[in-house]
């Protein structure tokens, strides 16, 4: 089976800027404008990590648009969980070609799914391939979506490099909750192995990520998961 890299990780957050500029304060990681979804009433600010991985600071920014009835419980579900405190929402996969992303989709019964990403100030949009395609069966259960970029040039991590004011060296730890059987089935052994994974009790998802500094120091983001939330709306959903 194919190995998969760390691609990127949702941070949902009650306000985008504020929490972005809180983030900047507390650990020295900066970010940039990463536009936000037309068919999703969100937009982000992305912190580029080595290794070509990301995290996505993410809130709700139109409270008011008139949505599909799914669409529109996702929305009241994310402001209802960020008004608690920041929540890691997603954590996700980055296949090496277009053939391991569509053996992940033949794997899962699913398929490889094409959508239209972010849309920036500056006119600019990113679109995005991803497996399964029903993310039921990975963020609502803590597991990771798969996706694969054709033009890394345009990659999120890439597109607007920038020097930390604590410039990192590497991911350090993912901590994660659940059965490391099931993501190991997941994920496939050899980047089960890959994984720089520590397992902490709680159901399955994602609850931190460490980066280390080149200084040698470690920074450490921390918070609750939301993917158990995320399991009772698509169960009232269904």
């Amino acid at each position: 089976m194919a190995v998969y890299d760390l691609d990127h990780f949702t941070l949902g957050v009650r306000h985008l800027y504020a929490s972005a500029e809180r983030l900047r304060g507390e650990t020295g990681l900066r970010c940039h404008e990463g536009g936000w979804l037309d068919a999703v009433p969100t937009a982000h600010r992305t912190i580029p990590l080595p290794g070509d991985a990301y995290v996505n600071v993410e809130s709700v920014i139109d409270h008011h648009a008139e949505l599909p009835p799914g669409v529109g419980a996702f929305r009241d579900w994310f402001e209802q969980t960020t008004r608690r405190g920041d929540h890691w929402m997603s954590w996700n996969l980055r296949a090496r070609s277009r053939a391991d992303l569509e053996e992940v989709a033949r794997r899962f019964g699913g398929e490889v799914v094409t959508a239209p990403g972010a849309r920036r100030p500056d006119g600019s949009t990113w679109s995005t391939a991803m497996a399964p395609g029903n993310v039921a069966v990975t963020w609502g259960r803590g597991l990771p979506n798969f996706y694969f970029h054709e033009d890394m040039a345009r990659h999120p991590a890439r597109r607007a490099p920038m020097d930390h004011e604590r410039p990192l060296r590497g991911i350090g730890w993912l901590e994660v909750g659940g059965d490391p059987a099931e993501l190991e089935e997941h994920v496939g052994a050899e980047t089960f192995a890959a994984l720089p994974l520590r397992f902490v009790d709680g159901p399955a998802g994602l609850y931190g990520v460490g980066l280390t500094t080149r200084d040698g120091e470690e920074i450490a983001l921390r918070a609750p998961s939301g993917a158990p939330g995320l399991a009772e709306l698509a169960a009232r959903s269904s």
